[in-house]
């Protein structure tokens, strides 16, 4: 719901370390696959309970997830490959994130499902009509490599919950149910979105 006006506030402050990154000859991929492995040391660090270590590392993740197409840009190699391969890391992760909690809290294990289910209804949609409006051509509202939609929902609102289910493991189960909630709203948005502008209702 935010992602725009932060990635707005938020790219005087990429500029720099992107520019030493670039300069050192690192490529947007180099990151995308180096936030993948700092996010599977996450999820690792989830199953065992280390939550604060966690935290460290999730935040890392999202903070080189919006570095890379920083660095991609200022190289000026912006690409297909780049774009699916920053989105397959996000869902990994994000997919992942859910399957560890589940390993720490067992009795929050049908609110992370519902909440993991949540997350493929919403990911489907979002991908399903970014793929149709690339085929028609539709002008992207952002210079991200896909078509991203305004929704309840959106990577900020995801890295928020992360950080709340770190912070206060104790409510696990209360703050899934509420997320779920909210994804299923970005789900029925996408939904509706497709609908008015592909022209069938």
């Amino acid at each position: 719901m935010l992602d725009e006006e932060l990635r707005k506030g938020a790219k005087p402050l990429y500029e720099l370390p992107a520019r030493v990154l670039v300069e050192r000859g690192i490529t947007g991929d180099v990151l995308t696959g180096i936030g993948l492995g700092v996010g599977v040391l996450c999820l690792g660090a989830i199953s065992l309970g280390l939550n604060t270590a966690a935290l460290a590392l999730w935040l890392l993740n999202r903070l080189l997830d919006g570095l890379d197409g920083e660095v991609a840009r200022l190289r000026g190699e912006t690409s297909e490959f780049g774009a699916f391969f920053d989105i397959v890391a996000d869902f990994f992760v994000y997919g992942g994130f859910l399957v560890a909690l589940a390993v720490q809290h067992p009795g929050s294990r049908v609110a992370l499902v519902v909440l993991f289910f949540a997350y493929y209804l919403n990911g489907s949609a979002f991908l399903a009509l970014s793929a149709v409006l690339e085929k028609l051509k539709s002008e992207r509202l952002t210079d991200r490599g896909l078509h991203f939609r305004r929704s309840l929902t959106e990577g900020f609102e995801t890295i928020f919950a992360g950080v709340l289910f770190l912070v206060f493991p104790g409510h696990a189960s209360v703050i899934a149910w509420i997320f779920a909630a909210m994804v299923f709203v970005s789900a029925a948005q996408r939904v509706l979105d497709g609908r008015r502008m592909l022209g069938n209702g």
